[in-house]
């Protein structure tokens, strides 16, 4: 087979809330732009309903990249064209205000978080990606219920807002939308950098890029090499950029470093009337506890996973199996205060995090906040799902028990699905892997455009903010393009 060689002005590595954001706003101002991805391009109706199957084709080594650690936790990520924005549920929210303010004062990213600015684009980007909160037609019962809990204890829980054009409720977002409704990257700005004249090379997965006398001219992989006339975007994800850059010779003493997560606990209860979650939208309900450091969220489960979260054996599971469509599960995505690093170990990432002994207090706070929250609901039974607890819990009374308990790192199945940091950005040359322009510190030509630059967590699901920030840096770095010419 013949190698694959090609050239462009920018070359972008990931198709993910980043990458092709960049490709949209960089191919939208003339640029010449090429976008190389790891993953294939699955169309909607190549999307398998089987759950495993579409892990096979979409989600990074089928969710069994984890935390290097005594206890490991999952990491997700998608592997496809539209990168996890392709497995998301579509939530978007914006930067909070204390996060801005805080980037602003202690990184110095005023010019990056820039009130008027962010406004513009993020308005710009929810025009185009038809943002706008969850229809009451495709609410369906797992949300409903949520929303009936959140009333009866008083509180303040919301329709999710969702990057949705035509959803038909449909609870697929995890294997991937049939309808192509979702508007994730890989149907919405992939395609419009296309159609501006940029170029995708799928199942491309970038090991270098390639540095001549400090300045980046190109990137390469096996069976291809592609240049870049004026510079190369990474924007591979929070776990592999930071890999990548190290690959080619980037060294900074925060490379790796400053990995943050949103890490999630889930809980399943039992109503007596039917809820049926693989109708609605898979998440179409929150309830933001930010004092508190966490969000509550419904989530819809294929019936493979939600079998799993069934407790008992034998006979006993398969009676439950039997009412599987009495379940109803709802998750906590918590704020950790933790930080971890990512190292490049034979080639791949090895990854270290570990909560904080209040991380996982405010884990058994949310474990225990579900419950009451189902029992509020009318849940007649619930099933905590922490280690040494009662597995079936049929009183709110005795969840009083499990939030007294003294709790360990093995107590709770934790999922990391938001992920910061590793190559923060901050105008202290110290501090920052990237300057406030996203430029790589040490490198000419050379910037990175996804979650990994941002410096810390956020407590609300990041995709949108992952855009705003680097739909900016992307126009000026189209500016300067165009002062120089």
């Amino acid at each position: 087979m013949a190698k694959l060689v090609d050239e462009a002005d920018y070359v972008i590595v990931g198709t993910g809330a980043g990458g092709a954001t960049a490709a949209r706003v960089l191919a939208a101002n003339g640029a010449s732009v090429v976008m190389v991805e790891e993953g294939a391009h699955l169309r909607p109706e190549e999307r398998p309903a089987a759950l495993l199957d579409a892990m096979r084709l979409a989600v990074r080594d089928m969710c069994m990249q984890a935390t290097e650690s005594r206890v490991p936790m999952p990491i997700l990520q998608g592997r496809a064209v539209g990168g996890s924005t392709a497995i998301n549920s579509g939530i978007v929210w914006r930067l909070p205000d204390d996060v801005r303010a805080d980037w602003r004062d202690r990184f110095g990213l005023g010019a990056l978080v820039d009130d008027d600015a962010l406004e513009r684009v993020f308005s710009a980007i929810e025009d185009e990606l038809e943002i706008h909160p969850t229809e009451p037609a495709i609410l369906g019962r797992n949300n409903a219920l949520m929303a009936e809990g959140a009333k009866a204890m008083g509180l303040p829980g919301r329709a999710i807002h969702r990057n949705t054009r035509g959803c038909e409720g449909n609870a697929r977002c995890l294997q991937g939308c049939p309808a192509g409704a979702r508007q994730s990257m890989d149907v919405s700005y992939v395609p419009r950098a296309i159609a501006d004249g940029a170029r995708l090379h799928t199942g491309c997965r970038v090991e270098r890029v390639i540095l001549k006398r400090g300045r980046a001219v190109g990137v390469e992989g096996p069976g291809f090499s592609i240049r870049a006339r004026r510079a190369v975007i990474v924007a591979a994800g929070v776990v592999h950029t930071p890999v990548l850059l190290h690959a080619s010779g980037v060294r900074h003493a925060n490379l790796g470093r400053r990995f943050q997560a949103h890490p999630g606990v889930a809980m399943v209860g039992r109503f007596e009337q039917p809820v049926h979650m693989g109708f609605g939208a898979a998440q179409g309900y929150e309830i933001p506890q930010r004092a508190r450091g966490f969000k509550l969220e419904a989530l819809a489960l294929p019936p493979e996973m939600l079998a799993a979260r069934l407790p008992g054996a034998g006979a006993a599971w398969q009676r439950r199996l039997a009412d599987l469509g009495s379940y109803a599960q709802w998750c906590g995505q918590i704020r950790m205060k933790a930080h971890g690093r990512i190292r490049r170990v034979f080639g791949r990432p090895w990854i270290a995090y570990e909560p904080t002994r209040e991380d996982l207090e405010k884990a058994r706070e949310v474990a225990v906040t579900l419950g009451r929250l189902m029992f509020a609901a009318g849940a007649v039974e619930i099933f905590p799902g922490v280690a040494g607890f009662d597995e079936v819990v049929t009183s709110p009374e005795r969840l009083d028990a499990l939030a007294e308990r003294p709790v360990s790192r093995a107590d709770f199945h934790l999922v990391a699905s938001h992920l910061f940091g590793t190559t923060s950005a901050a105008a202290d040359p110290a501090v920052g892997v990237v300057d406030p322009s996203l430029a790589v510190r040490g490198a000419e030509g050379l910037y990175v455009m996804d979650a990994s630059v941002l410096p810390t967590n956020l407590g609300v699901n990041p995709q949108h903010t992952i855009m705003g920030v680097v739909w900016q840096a992307a126009e000026r770095l189209a500016e300067r393009a165009r002062a120089a010419a």
